[in-house]
C-alpha cells in the first residue's frame, strides 16, 4: 500500500508540473498577442498620417497649362493673293524644269553604267575587283539620286495643285501664311519657318525667318 501511495503522489506531482508549464506557455502567448495587437494599432494610427501627407502632395501639385492643339486650322479667307500665287507658280515651274533636266542626266548616267556592266561581263577576268566594286557603288548612288529627284518632282506637282486650290503657302501645323522668303527658297514646303525651327507656332501669327543656319529651314 505504501508503494501505491508513493506512485500516486509522483503522478500528481508530474500533473502539477505539466499544468504549470501549460499555464506559463499560455501566459507567454497572451503577452505575444498583446504586443502584436499594440504594434498593429500603431501601424493603423500611422497609416492616416501617410494618407494625409499624400493627399496634401496631390493638392499642392500645380496644374500645367495646355497650349493650342495642333494642327491649327487657318482663319477663314486666309491666303496669298492671286498675284503672289502667280509668282510662286513661276518659281515652282522653273524648279520643275531644272529637276526634269537633272533626272534626264541621271537616267543617262545609269544607262551608261548598266551598258558598261553588261559589256564587261564577257571580260570579267580582265577587270580588277576594286573597279567592279566602285562601279557598283556608283550605280547605287545614281539610283538613290533618281529616287530623290522623282520624289521632289512629285512634291512640286502637289505644290502646283495647292496653288490651283489657293491654299499654297499656308502652314499645315500653325494655320498661318508661310514667309515668302521661305517659299521662294523651298517651294515645296508646307511648314512655316517658325514651326520648322522652334517646333511651335508664333503667338502673333506672323512667320519670321530668324535661323542663323540656313540649312535648318530646308
Amino acid at each position: 500500500m505504501a508503494q501505491v501511495s508513493k506512485t500516486s503522489t509522483a503522478t500528481s506531482k508530474r500533473s502539477s508540473e505539466n499544468n504549470t508549464t501549460v499555464t506559463a506557455k499560455a501566459a507567454k502567448g497572451k503577452e505575444v498577442t498583446k504586443k502584436s495587437t499594440k504594434s498593429s494599432g500603431m501601424n493603423e494610427k500611422s497609416a492616416p498620417v501617410a494618407s494625409k501627407a499624400t493627399g496634401a502632395a496631390s493638392v499642392s501639385a500645380p496644374s500645367k497649362s495646355k497650349g493650342p492643339t495642333l494642327p491649327i486650322a487657318p482663319k477663314p479667307g486666309l491666303r496669298y493673293s492671286d498675284k503672289d500665287l502667280t509668282a510662286f507658280r513661276a518659281t515652282i515651274e522653273r524648279s520643275k524644269e531644272d529637276a526634269i533636266e537633272e533626272l534626264r542626266m541621271l537616267k543617262e548616267r545609269l544607262e551608261d553604267l548598266t551598258n558598261s556592266e553588261t559589256s564587261e561581263e564577257s571580260a570579267i577576268y580582265s577587270m580588277h575587283m576594286a573597279e567592279q566594286g566602285s562601279e557598283a557603288i556608283e550605280k547605287e548612288k545614281t539610283y538613290a539620286q533618281i529616287q530623290r529627284i522623282q520624289d521632289y518632282l512629285r512634291k512640286l506637282d502637289e505644290a502646283l495643285q495647292r496653288i490651283d486650290d489657293k491654299t499654297y503657302g499656308i502652314c499645315r501645323m500653325c494655320g498661318i501664311l508661310i514667309a515668302k522668303e521661305r517659299l521662294l527658297a523651298v517651294p515645296i514646303t508646307t511648314l512655316s519657318a517658325s514651326y520648322k525651327i522652334h517646333q511651335r507656332c508664333p503667338e502673333d501669327g506672323i512667320d519670321r525667318i530668324v535661323a542663323k543656319n540656313p540649312d535648318a529651314l530646308k
